[in-house]
């Protein structure tokens, strides 16, 4: 008797365990495996303010996706019926060339990596011969530059206008200020050469008249010398565009110390850099490209998300809206075209009516300056530092001039 119990004890186990497998957690093939999603920034250095913030957003939505967040709405991607998640995988290259070509060389070489977010021009310049060989779609979070961006770099796209909003910018300043007169001063690498280009561009569609144009070394630290010189040149104002956030907080004091009073035109600012190195009262009159007062429900949630799990003071402003869209762009792309073959996913990207936190009408333009569709449009809105206030001066704008 007690042997016949036995038996029947390990049957039902065993039948227990198969109505487990049957009725509990999902089998193996219905869990979604993880895709890697790359990124290359500066996580240390002087640029470290925007690579820590382009990370923070990266996995925020990651996240989004992979959950179901309120961006997404559903859990995953699915490919060929199979379910999917992303793993963001980030590297660090300090703004150093030869550590891009190497974190580069890690994604694709040793992760597999099809996809990456990269942070600046230069960097991506270094490394684009591998991404472009390898056909990893490559995403620049970074100035547009047509050297780096055109029709022989099919698998380089852009995240947004960035220094090329100058198109936007310029022919509104001329249209309502009384402002004539442009100094523009920029870092002597290739981020700060592309930025320089592109508001020439932008005041070539105008009367205004360049008195000064320059770059300096990017270790700069005292701009009283240059300063000195560019107020002899008596400019309406001053643009820094793209000088890194903590130089450009240091520009902005000196700036005013020396008694120039203009406003200056910044390309992503940095907020907590402006407040606790030049002080808030010292932004008077400062142009913010972008930044948005008027947010869309997108932008409210993402800031309201950042604000929750990285601090307030961490905020990095509109920079997070830049960085968001793109992941859910890719995403998209990759399920509706139902491949991960980037040529694919690239070739069904390009005609996608786009869904953006800055609003609707969204889509991939370019063509007009780069020869190729490769960048964003979207509304596009600028604040100015107003009384102490930020005052958004232009709203939903187009940059017109690159399509």
């Amino acid at each position: 008797m007690k042997a016949r119990a036995m038996i029947w004890g390990k049957i039902l186990m065993v039948v227990a365990g198969c109505l487990l497998l049957l009725t509990g957690a999902p089998a193996a093939e219905d869990q979604p495996k993880e895709v890697l999603l790359g990124g290359i920034t500066a996580l240390s250095g002087p640029a470290a303010p925007w690579g820590i913030g382009m990370q923070n957003t990266w996995q925020m939505a990651v996240d989004d996706i992979n959950n179901g967040g309120w961006w997404w709405q559903k859990k995953g991607f699915t490919v060929d019926g199979q379910k999917y998640n992303w793993k963001l995988t980030v590297y660090d290259h300090a703004f150093d060339a030869a550590k891009a070509v190497s974190a580069a060389n890690r994604l694709i070489s040793r992760d597999g990596v099809k996809y990456i977010f990269a942070f600046d021009g230069g960097m991506i310049k270094a490394f684009q011969p591998i991404s472009e060989r390898a056909k990893v779609l490559t995403v620049a979070y970074a100035s547009p530059g047509k050297d780096y961006i055109n029709p022989q770099n099919f698998y380089t796209w852009m995240y947004g206008v960035d220094c090329i909003a100058a198109v936007i910018f310029y022919p509104w300043l001329e249209k309502n200020t009384a402002y004539k007169r442009i100094a523009i001063l920029e870092p002597d690498h290739w981020t700060g050469h592309t930025t320089a280009e592109a508001s020439r561009f932008g005041i070539s569609k105008t009367q205004l008249e360049i008195v000064f144009d320059e770059y300096f070394p990017p270790d700069t630290t005292d701009f009283y010398p240059i300063l000195t010189r560019i107020i002899k040149t008596k400019p309406d104002l001053i643009d820094i565009g793209n000088v890194d956030p903590a130089a450009r907080a240091l520009f902005v004091k000196q700036a005013r110390e020396m008694g120039f009073k203009g406003p200056m035109y910044l390309i992503t600012p940095d907020i907590a850099n402006l407040k606790s190195v030049a002080g808030w009262e010292n932004c008077e009159g400062l142009y913010f490209l972008p930044y948005e007062i008027e947010l869309t429900p997108g932008q409210k949630h993402i800031e309201k998300v950042y604000i929750e799990r990285y601090g307030e003071e961490n905020w990095i402003g509109s920079l997070a809206y830049l960085l968001w869209d793109f992941a859910f762009w890719l995403t998209q792309a990759i399920e509706e075209a139902g491949s991960f073959d980037t040529t694919a996913v690239c070739n069904h990207l390009e005609k996608m009516k786009l869904k953006s936190v800055f609003g609707e009408p969204a889509y991939f333009a370019g063509q007009g300056y780069y020869g190729i569709n490769r960048m964003p449009l979207y509304p596009y809105n600028v604040c100015q530092v107003q009384k102490g206030q930020l005052v958004q001066v232009i709203t939903g704008a187009y940059a017109d001039y690159l399509k």
